[in-house]
């Protein structure tokens, strides 16, 4: 589809104005919705800007078309602009997912993900557990997990189609086990995958901070996020945990994680990279962050941020962005992100995006309690992978991992891609 045929508007015949008379070339983008096993959505209502926000008469918001989930953006290389989309429903809540970025931050590719909706109907998957007796673990498929319990499992909820079943979980003896299904079909009326798991020879040291908590997980091709070990840091002794480390393929990742109150890390290693080789040592370090700023708003309007700060992050880590979720718990959610080259220098924020045409339902209700989480990220990766200048793009074009690590914060930036992330959140409850 030719985009003038999506009705580009004031804006959009600006830019072919300014491409053809000013020699610079459109970098056109693609803006695919997704679910969290990156699955094709058509949205309810989808939007796109180009400029900085608020909208005007001379730069509206122009409505996409929704019986598609895939659409060419025409942007110059260093064009501010927004997209939002309203995801398909999900029961009785709305759910808005927003972007505000510059073109050349990204690479061909932006993958926008829906939370909570799956394009594929569900289907029971149970089975049986084979090779060892495990007295503990966990089992996981696309987008699902739960704790093993003797020598069967199930049953889980999975999106229908070719999927994979993993188990991680420890003898009577403390032996760990892995097993994976690899790929099987899940039909309409259910399937039994039974997975047989072999002993983990490898381990990995990992330490953590004094008071932290932290996890240790397996991401198999991608979408299935399977636990492995988790621990609390809470004396001396409790510091260093040995993780097993079974043995992966290039598509799998291996995720840590460490928080306490206000300061969280994240990382994800290709199963190659030397730092978590088997008898390889991880030091979980993330130093005291923190994001400041204050909100107003009005009865119809979105919350304008103000004296925007973030600090704290450790040296050779870049400002990845800001994310937000304004939350009506039960009716609306407002997911949005905010990259470094569309703040810029500002402190003060505003995103006039219940003026676009079908996003008037964005705005909480009047008296209705809400839940305000801003998140401040920065990030690197491994030298090998690119440079940082990549990094968000190399993230938001990546494919989604079903399930959030920081449950509300991290819906963005939580893809299958070798990051290194220190989040620093922040959490809000008022009446509107």
């Amino acid at each position: 589809m030719k985009f003038k045929r999506l009705g580009m508007g004031i804006a959009g015949i600006l830019l072919l104005v300014l491409a053809g008379c000013g020699g610079n070339p459109l970098v056109p983008l693609t803006v695919d919705l997704i679910d969290g096993v990156g699955q094709p959505l058509q949205p309810l209502a989808a939007a796109w800007h180009a400029g900085p926000p608020p909208s005007t008469p001379g730069s509206p918001w122009m409505a996409l078309p929704t019986g598609q989930s895939s659409w060419s953006l025409p942007l110059l290389a260093n064009t501010r602009f927004q997209v939002a989309f309203l995801c398909p429903g999900t029961g009785g809540s709305q759910f808005y997912v927003s972007l505000d970025l510059v073109r050349n931050e990204l690479g061909s590719h932006l993958r926008v993900h829906c939370p909570r909706v799956y394009a594929s109907p569900f289907a029971p998957v149970s089975g049986s557990v084979t090779g060892a007796s495990l007295t503990a673990g966990w089992v996981a498929a696309e987008g699902v997990s739960q704790p093993l319990t003797g020598t069967s499992y199930g049953p889980l909820n999975v999106p229908q189609g070719v999927r994979e079943v993993g188990v991680y979980g420890t003898d009577s003896n403390g032996v760990p086990y892995f097993g994976r299904s690899g790929p099987v079909n899940v039909a309409p009326g259910g399937s039994t995958v039974n997975v047989s798991v072999s002993p983990v020879a490898g381990s990995l040291s990992v330490t953590a901070n004094m008071g932290f908590h932290s996890a240790a997980s397996l991401v198999l091709g991608s979408f299935v996020q399977l636990p492995v070990v988790s621990w609390f840091a809470g004396n001396p002794g409790s510091l260093t945990q040995s993780v097993p480390r079974p043995t992966l393929s290039g598509a799998d990742y291996l995720q840590f994680w460490t928080e306490h109150v206000s300061s969280w890390a994240i990382w994800r290693y290709d199963p190659s990279d030397p730092a978590v080789a088997p008898g390889a040592s991880l030091n979980l370090y993330v130093p005291p962050l923190s994001l400041s700023g204050n909100q107003t708003h009005g009865p119809n309007t979105l919350p304008t941020f103000s004296n925007v700060a973030s600090s704290g992050f450790s040296p050779g880590l870049n400002l990845l962005g800001y994310a937000i979720l304004l939350a009506e718990p039960g009716v609306r959610y407002w997911r949005h992100f905010i990259s470094p080259g569309a703040l810029g220098n500002v402190t003060t924020y505003y995103l006039d995006l219940q003026t676009a045409s079908g996003f008037a339902g964005v705005v909480p209700s009047p008296g209705s309690s809400v839940q305000l989480l801003a998140t401040a990220f920065a990030g690197s990766q491994p030298p090998a992978v690119g440079a940082p200048s990549t990094l968000l793009g190399n993230l938001l074009s990546a494919k989604p991992l079903p399930s959030e690590t920081i449950p509300g914060h991290s819906l963005f930036l939580d893809r299958a891609w070798p990051v290194h992330l220190e989040v620093a959140p922040s959490v809000t409850s008022f009446t509107w």
